[in-house]
């Protein structure tokens, strides 16, 4: 659950810059409502998950939090994300606005994954158990995320350097890993036609 936005209004100096910033953090998030990536009321579960038997081995034990690192975000995506190796995956761009910028690099080109920031009413905790059952580990916790609820394939930086969007290669279409990239792409276009059509 996200919490409701608010804007601020600047002044003249920068304020189309921000205008802009803002239309775009709407519509991501709108996407991302409409996608139901998020959702803006609380949701209601009918059963229960069973705890495993790492989390009744800790039962009643402390939990200490070791890290005091700021800044640090949740990501959420459209789809899988599921690296082979441990290597560089992507860069992440225009972290210091609202609206960040992923760029996931394949051996065909670049994809161009939009993101805006939000701030969840909910946190979320990444734990550690030991093995021997004596604390719990309070790596970090989030309270902002970054969803990115849009995908382009822009190609490489030699053949595109406008990073005009482009059609997905075929042959990534056809691997089953890049299914889901098909899907993001008919959800996005089907929400550009719900958008055209309540203008009309």
């Amino acid at each position: 659950m996200v919490r409701a936005s608010s804007s601020k209004k600047g002044g003249a100096k920068g304020g189309d810059k921000d205008d802009a910033e803002s239309k775009q953090r709407k519509r991501l998030k709108t996407l991302a409502l409409h996608n139901q990536l998020l959702s803006d009321s609380p949701a209601k579960s009918h059963s229960s998950l069973k705890l495993s038997k790492q989390v009744l081995k800790h039962h009643g034990t402390d939990i200490i939090r070791k890290s005091q690192r700021k800044n640090r975000f949740l990501f959420s995506f459209p789809g899988l994300l599921a690296p082979i190796s441990g290597a560089t995956i992507g860069d992440l761009d225009r972290l210091s606005t609202k609206n960040p910028v992923l760029y996931l690099n394949f051996p065909q080109g670049r994809m161009k994954l939009f993101g805006t920031i939000l701030y969840p009413k909910n946190r979320y905790l990444t734990l550690q158990f030991s093995r021997g059952g004596k604390n719990v580990l309070c790596d970090d916790y989030f309270d902002n995320m970054i969803v990115f609820s849009e995908s382009w394939w822009i190609g490489t930086k030699e053949e595109n350097p406008e990073e005009a969007r482009l059609d997905f290669p075929k042959e990534l279409a056809q691997v089953g890993n890049f299914r889901c990239l098909e899907e993001i792409q008919k959800q996005v276009h089907e929400y550009h036609q719900y958008l055209l059509e309540e203008q009309q």
